[in-house]
């Protein structure tokens, strides 16, 4: 059985919800005197918990990895895709390394060479795929040693 009710409600000044008109004055008064709205994300916060809610949610923070100062909602995104100090890992060695890294190493890393057992030949670890996909097995019997 549905309760359907009559009451009419009015709109809270200060926090701006709909509250049932018989209560709004004891609902101003304490809503008033105990909660703050957030400049930042407009929630409706107890006045004693006003500082701790900005230093837990707003506040800039510090990346623990470089120590670059940003907002605390992008910091995850941060950490795991923008990071200078991040750890990411050679295509080519699957050595872990600094991001900041990565470029300078796997310049030289991929410039080290492999021996194809197909064709018998020396291919730069950076070439290695295309190779695979096009090598037609023909063995050269004059490969010589890495350059």
């Amino acid at each position: 059985m549905e309760v359907t009710s009559e009451e009419t409600t009015k709109m809270c000044t200060h926090c701006e919800r709909s509250i049932p008109s018989s209560n709004i004055d004891l609902h101003f008064a304490h809503c008033s005197r105990n909660l703050e709205k957030c400049k930042i994300c407009g929630d409706m916060i107890p006045r004693k918990h006003a500082e701790e809610h900005f230093v837990n949610t707003h506040a800039p923070i510090s990346c623990s990895l470089c120590s670059e100062m940003m907002e605390r909602d992008i910091l995850a995104v941060h950490k795991g895709e923008n990071c200078p100090q991040r750890i990411v890992t050679c295509e080519f060695c699957e050595f872990p390394l600094p991001a900041i890294d990565l470029a300078e190493h796997q310049e030289v890393c991929g410039n080290r060479t492999e021996l194809c057992h197909l064709c018998n030949r020396y291919i730069r670890l950076r070439e290695r795929y295309n190779h695979e996909s096009r090598c037609n097995g023909m063995l050269d019997q004059t490969a010589g040693p890495s350059r």
